[in-house]
Order: C-alpha cells, then sequence, then structure tokens
C-alpha cells in the first residue's frame, strides 16, 4: 500500500509542476504582448484623451491650391472625427460655436504650448492669423 502512495505522490507532484510551468510561460506570454503593444497604444491614448479632455491644436484649412485659408491656434479643445466623412468638429471656446471642417487640412497637437514649432510643422506663420484667416 505504501509503495501506490509514494507512486501517486509522484504523479501528483509531477502535475503540480507541469502546471506551475504553464503558469509561468503564459504569464511571460502576457508579459511580452502588453509590452510590444504599449508601443503603438502611446499613440492611441494620447489621441484619446486629446478628444476626451481636451489638448492645444494647431489646425490648418488650405485651398485648392493648397495654400493656407484659415488657420486656428486652439488651447485646451477637444477635437473629434466626423463619422462617414473626412471631416473634423469642435466647439470654439471663445464664440461657443461648433466649428466643422472637411476636405484639405491638417492638424497637429501641440505639446508644452510650443506653437510656433508646431505651425511651422504645418508652413504657416502665426502671426498671419487674422480671426480665423491666415492673411498673405
Amino acid at each position: 500500500m505504501d509503495c501506490c502512495f509514494q507512486i501517486k505522490s509522484r504523479e501528483t507532484l509531477k502535475r503540480k509542476k507541469g502546471g506551475i510551468a504553464m503558469m509561468r510561460r503564459i504569464v511571460i506570454i502576457l508579459v511580452l504582448v502588453m509590452l510590444t503593444g504599449c508601443a503603438g497604444m502611446q499613440r492611441s491614448c494620447s489621441s484619446f484623451w486629446a478628444t476626451q479632455a481636451g489638448a492645444d491644436w494647431i489646425v490648418v484649412q488650405y485651398d485648392f491650391n493648397m495654400d493656407p485659408k484659415c488657420v486656428w491656434r486652439l488651447q485646451n479643445v477637444s477635437i473629434s472625427n466626423e463619422q462617414s466623412s473626412d471631416g473634423i468638429y469642435w466647439k470654439d471656446t471663445a464664440t461657443g460655436h461648433l466649428v466643422h471642417i472637411s476636405g484639405w487640412y491638417n492638424r497637429v497637437q501641440v505639446d508644452g504650448g510650443r506653437y510656433e514649432e508646431a505651425a511651422k510643422l504645418l508652413g504657416v506663420d502665426l502671426a498671419k492669423i487674422n480671426n480665423g484667416r491666415y492673411v498673405k
């Protein structure tokens, strides 16, 4: 009887060790998936918080010659994409109006209040903005 009991104990011990090894593998795989996924998630997280909580933006709308037509310097504004459209919209904090634009436009999320740097990325000069219009 002792012999059978010892055999069962060894088998049980082997099963426990196999289960622990399997759990370790699962944890390692999950950690690796999370680490590699974080690089792609950074953009998604930044975009999500900018949409939900607001951010600083430079938005440029271009005319048919691809010259800047309108430029907005936005502070703490949430910009959203329109569904089934190429447009975006935001609520103008100064006037309370809901602004919709579509067509040829580009935008840069401003980091640390560095609007001049963001404007250079879009090829515009902030000194030429007059109430949303870009004066050449």
